[in-house]
């Protein structure tokens, strides 16, 4: 299993709007859908203002690498360029 922790920092006051917008396009119900999923949540972090937590979880490399190529995986550069200023992933391999 392959877990990814997505930490977005959001531009000043961006933290709603930006989950809002990925909710609005069905960015997250969309990745949800997909094949190997297991897990697409959101989560507002409580001691800093502008940051957002994605936390992910995929059956293996194989079906994170096709959801890297969907269409809602595309949109989301465009949303993030409105509302993010900076995105660190990181990514655990779970035996």
């Amino acid at each position: 299993m392959i877990i990814l922790h997505v930490t977005y920092t959001t531009k000043a006051g961006q933290k709603e709007a930006f989950v809002n917008a990925i909710a609005a396009a069905g960015i997250d119900a969309a990745s949800r859908a997909e094949a190997g999923n297991i897990r697409y949540d959101y989560f507002y972090a409580a001691q800093q203002d502008n940051a957002v937590l994605l936390v992910e979880e995929w059956e293996n490399e194989a079906v994170l690498e096709a959801h890297k190529h969907t269409a809602h995986f595309q949109q989301l550069a465009g949303i993030k360029e409105q509302y993010v200023e900076q995105t660190v992933v990181e990514k655990h391999i779970v035996a």
